[in-house]
């Protein structure tokens, strides 16, 4: 990344109907593209969530993918989808004058209430080495609309009484995005945790992790310092987890 003593320099690129705006950003990337760039777009038509789920896309919401290039192994870079979720949580209190209680669900959810207002979605490539050569972070945040054939609940700023435009949103979340990055570059997740875990869902709550196949019950703890979260089983067993989904109840 840019040294720690310089501010992080973002620059856009706007598109109107994209395919997904990640798309555009990986090839970016894969160009050569220093980091820093934003590719924005006013709708896209094959937009995607984790694991290949199809991300609705209704005009007037946020859609944007960052690329950044961290100097570190490409698994370290997996918690760029927890200070994201962060920031987004803190950019709508910011526009909401603290008239709602934004929170973050791990691993890269931001929600109001338990529902769904913007969610993450964080892809890499990494050299031989595990050094990662690119990270695109990529985010949905519904400004003005929010689907309703979910298997969760879901939400937007507009239901809240919030009127925002894409562009008035991104002139919130930058700043706030290059301070946690500057944070992040020297302390690593460390530095967040106590802010992340501040706005968490969850925490002593049954939960369910679905994770390499596997589905563990049991009560959340918290995250460490990697951004791992810590369950405890009805065994009393403490198990880590540093990728899956996460369910309450």
């Amino acid at each position: 990344m840019s040294a720690d003593s310089q501010a992080l320099q973002f620059h856009i690129e706007r598109h109107g109907l994209v395919g997904s705006t990640n798309d555009l950003a990986r090839a970016a990337a894969e160009r050569g593209e220093p980091e820093g760039l934003w590719v924005l777009a006013d709708a896209q038509a094959a937009g995607r969530g984790r694991h290949g789920r199809r991300w609705a896309s209704a005009p007037g919401n946020f859609y944007g993918s960052l690329l950044l290039r961290p100097r570190l192994p490409l698994a370290r870079a997996a918690s760029l989808s927890l200070l994201t979720g962060l920031v987004v949580a803190e950019t709508v209190t910011g526009l909401a004058a603290g008239r709602v209680d934004v929170s973050v669900k791990w691993p890269n959810d931001v929600l109001v209430g338990r529902a769904k207002i913007a969610g993450i979605l964080l892809e890499g490539a990494a050299a031989a080495d595990g050094e990662s050569l690119w990270v695109v972070v990529g985010l949905g945040a519904n400004l003005v609309a929010h689907p309703k054939d979910t298997p969760y609940p879901t939400s937007s700023l507009k239901a809240l009484g919030l009127s925002v435009t894409p562009d008035g949103f991104l002139e919130a979340l930058m700043p706030r995005l290059e301070a946690r990055l500057r944070l992040w570059r020297t302390q690593g997740f460390a530095g967040l945790r106590d802010s992340w875990l501040a706005r968490a869902v969850g925490i002593g709550e049954p939960v369910r992790i679905v994770a390499g196949g596997e589905t563990v019950a049991g009560r959340m703890l918290d995250l460490d310092d990697q951004g791992a979260l810590r369950l405890v089983t009805d065994a009393g067993e403490i198990r880590r987890f540093e990728a899956g989904e996460l369910f309450f109840g």
